[in-house]
């Protein structure tokens, strides 16, 4: 199975018109990558997605407040 990169889950939630719940943002990552897609980062590898997005918000690429979770940025310039 191929690993997807972080970014694209971030370009996802950037994507977003407004904040998601967790339950709402794992829903939209399964079904643009898979039940069952492990993913990367420049840091991490074999991530669930769970894992993954609170990887980003522990990073602050992620914002969750009041059970929404938002995208917040990333300063990384390597993608």
């Amino acid at each position: 199975m191929e690993s997807v990169h972080g970014h694209n889950v971030l370009n996802l939630v950037k994507e977003q018109e407004a904040a998601l719940t967790k339950e709402n943002l794992m829903s939209a990552i399964a079904e643009a990558f898979g039940t069952d897609a492990r993913y990367h980062t420049c840091s991490a590898r074999d991530l669930t997605a769970d894992e993954l997005v609170s990887q980003f918000v522990e990073k602050g690429k992620l914002v969750e407040a009041d059970g929404m979770i938002q995208y917040h940025g990333c300063n990384c310039h390597c993608h």
